[in-house]
């Protein structure tokens, strides 16, 4: 695809001044306008994510994401199919389902600072409002410590739906998670699942038979 030929060579050329827009800030609004403005001419609906790695020598991971969109999958294969080699940044596909999460299962993990507010993953529960066994999708309600005070932020919505994509990934968001809804974590957590073993209950469930009804808790 010559579009994302064309994206991989204005990053290449750019490398450096991107790593410097994304960890310090260095010229970031103008970096991120040309950034993004290549993106687009390979797809308007393409996002991104950013993240440090330990491995790699280092290399910065740059993920591409339709947030499960079918249609963008081969845009998204071909983005990390034809980088080129990069010396600050390893492309990636798709958000991928998290691997380590035992310190999130443990309470270990470090907070998520949010513009405005913060989360924290272990502190985070849910409980299934409905599951239809047809199409194996889910509707949930999502508990919050803090959801009280933060309920009015505008982007709450958003950031919860990609935090859930980071848990159990995008596709398989795309593929199980119909809707869901967000309130205050109740005094009496009794019943309450962690959030971190969302993947493991939707497991649980597609294994229901489908002739079965639909399931509430």
């Amino acid at each position: 695809m010559k579009q994302i030929d064309k994206f991989w060579k204005w990053f290449q050329d750019n490398e450096q001044a991107l790593k410097n827009a994304f960890f310090l800030g260095i010229n970031r609004e103008e970096v991120l306008f040309h950034f993004n403005r290549n993106l687009n001419y390979v797809s308007t609906r393409i996002g991104f994510v950013i993240k440090r790695t330990s491995d790699d020598n280092d290399k910065s991971l740059i993920i591409f994401t339709g947030a499960g969109y079918r249609k963008l999958f081969p845009k998204l294969i071909a983005l990390e199919e034809q980088a080129p080699k990069l010396e600050l940044f390893r492309p990636q596909a798709f958000i991928k389902p998290m691997q380590n999460t035992d310190e999130i299962k443990q309470g270990n993990d470090d907070p998520i600072y949010c513009e405005n507010y913060i989360l924290k993953l272990s502190e985070m529960q849910f409980s299934l409002l409905d599951f239809n066994v047809s199409t194996k999708q889910l509707k949930l309600t999502i508990y919050l410590l803090n959801f009280d005070e933060i309920e009015t932020i505008e982007q709450l919505y958003d950031d919860i739906r990609w935090l859930l994509m980071e848990i159990i990934g995008e596709i398989n968001y795309k593929k199980h998670i119909k809707d869901f809804e967000l309130v205050q974590m109740p005094n009496n957590q009794n019943g309450l699942l962690d959030l971190i073993e969302l993947q493991d209950y939707i497991d649980y469930l597609c294994k229901i038979d489908s002739g079965k009804k639909t399931r509430y808790l």
